[in-house]
């Protein structure tokens, strides 16, 4: 008698559970993110519009950003959202909605969410990443489409800027501090030695060599954390050049 009890009570409980999975899915939508194995790993984001109102965005997590940063779409939009990490594992929150994906590297997740009330959508990292983690975040603006304004005449952003806005100050300080990278002030033209015992002058070949190319040339007691950088020969030379002025 007491086995058909626990028998019945545990027939019930089921019913239960997925009665419950059953009504979260329809009435607030919320699913189960789905890991895509026959899809490959992507290095640059993009959105496609596939038909009005329905978007495919494809999100690319690294330290310390999002690609693309900024998305518009209009309301009443669904979008099917493909995420892949090039560098740790992030996790990836969209704010105000029921989307929560973790970003691993060399996988492929997807979610679909609609966004249905206008409005600014913050994007989040809910995983720590690193150092600068803090500052790593994107937007979704979900806004009826306008005629776009001429675009603003942007001036270059300067070898400081450069270095904050891309996370680099996070492990390499300006003022001497220690940190997880070496200090930027007094670097320029100094001897480093490097893991392989070999030394090599940090003048201008090797520090464009090093923001490109991070692991080419490893300093001696410092790990190999420094992701590359998709900057162009003009933001390089403009970080090079500030660096110099760090004596």
């Amino acid at each position: 008698m007491l086995e058909k009890r626990v028998a019945i009570a545990s027939l019930v409980f089921l019913l239960a559970i997925t009665g419950a999975i059953g009504l979260s899915v329809r009435l607030w939508g919320i699913g189960l993110p789905t890991c895509l194995a026959d899809v490959r790993p992507f290095k640059e984001g993009k959105v496609l519009e596939q038909a009005p109102k329905h978007y495919e965005i494809h999100y690319v997590a690294r330290m310390w950003r999002f690609d693309p940063p900024e998305i518009s779409v209009v309301p009443g939009s669904t979008a099917d959202i493909y995420l892949a990490a090039l560098d740790v594992t992030h996790g990836v929150q969209i704010v105000g909605t029921n989307f929560n994906l973790m970003a691993v590297p060399g996988a492929v997740n997807y979610a679909r969410v609609r966004f249905d009330k206008p409005g600014d959508y913050l994007v989040v990292c809910n995983e720590y990443c690193g150092a600068a983690h803090h500052n790593m975040a994107g937007v979704i603006h979900v806004t009826e489409k306008a005629a776009a304004p001429p675009p603003p005449i942007v001036p270059p952003a300067s070898g400081r800027e450069l270095l904050e806005n891309n996370g680099c100050t996070a492990c390499h300080s300006l003022d001497g501090s220690k940190g997880i990278g070496p200090t930027f002030k007094g670097l320029y033209e100094s001897t480093r030695v490097l893991v392989d015992a070999t030394t090599v002058v940090a003048g201008d070949d090797y520090l464009r060599e090093s923001i490109e190319h991070p692991e080419a040339k490893l300093v001696k007691g410092f790990d190999a954390n420094m992701p590359p950088l998709p900057l162009s020969p003009a933001e390089v030379k403009a970080m090079v050049e500030y660096i110099e002025t760090l004596k």
